[in-house]
């Protein structure tokens, strides 16, 4: 019989024998309360025979209360009996129904500790498929990983190469524009003809700066093109030459100075 429904008997029957030992507890409880009130009665009875005339009656009457007094202590004793009886059988009862509890919870233990391993064993299962799952995951990350990693070092050789292109492109641009620069600058210093009116004013300049303090001559030089103010100083003597060089402006005076040294350069490479 399944034990679930053995304790439900049990609880059943306890609960009867309960109400019924609280029936039989109400039922001495009202015996001796009506033995009470024959005790009374006996005890008004006894002195009224002693104060009476109808004593015979009175003495009917007391043998009459002493019998009922002496049926209701037969009554209470039975009903004591059946109580104790009752009493021992509601603790045999409570008794069983405590081992059946236990019982019932050591089986339920049983239950709860097998389903546990069964759980315990499915997640080890489970735990070595997603160790596996997880193994697999790592695996493919890595060669994921491995593939990207080769990708970008393509493209960051790719990248380096194509920076370093810029950079050469770069460096032989600027090569390039000094070049140019140079040839401009040089295309500048080579000597030319004079124009007509070029070497009129030259020849002006010549007298006028001459005749001039050098100060006042490199103030005015200062005025006039790099390549004239060279015209006019490779035509005056050196030592005045000198002198309005230093007089001019710093910067005005060098490029002058390198454009008669490279006249003075070509014509000694001529000879």
């Amino acid at each position: 019989m399944n034990l679930k429904r053995i304790l439900r008997i049990k609880e059943i029957e306890e609960k009867e024998r309960a109400r019924r030992l609280r029936e039989i507890e109400e039922e001495i409880k009202s015996l001796l309360e009506e033995k009470r009130r024959y005790k009374e009665e006996l005890e008004l009875c006894q002195r009224r025979i002693t104060d009476s005339q109808d004593a015979m009656r009175l003495i009917f009457q007391q043998r009459a209360f002493v019998k009922k007094i002496e049926e209701i202590d037969r009554k209470i004793k039975e009903l004591e009996v059946i109580k104790d009886s009752e009493t021992e059988s509601l603790k045999e009862l409570k008794r069983e129904e405590k081992a059946v509890k236990i019982l019932k919870d050591k089986i339920a233990y049983e239950e709860y500790a097998e389903s546990i391993k069964k759980e315990f064993l499915q997640l080890g299962f489970i735990h070595l498929i997603k160790k596996g799952l997880k193994l697999l995951l790592i695996l493919s990350l890595a060669v994921h990983a491995q593939s990207a990693v080769q990708e970008k070092l393509k493209e960051m050789e790719k990248d380096n190469q194509e920076k370093r292109l810029r950079e050469v492109e770069k460096v032989i641009e600027e090569k390039l524009r000094k070049l140019i620069e140079e040839r401009k600058r040089l295309e500048a210093l080579r000597k030319k003809p004079l124009t007509e009116e070029e070497e009129k004013e030259v020849k002006k300049l010549v007298k006028i700066v001459s005749k001039t303090p050098s100060d006042e001559a490199g103030a005015i030089l200062n005025e006039v093109k790099p390549r004239i103010a060279a015209e006019i100083l490779i035509r005056l003597k050196e030592r005045q030459a000198g002198q309005i060089l230093a007089a001019m402006d710093p910067k005005k005076a060098a490029v002058v100075t390198e454009i008669i040294m490279s006249w003075r350069k070509r014509s000694a490479q001529k000879r």
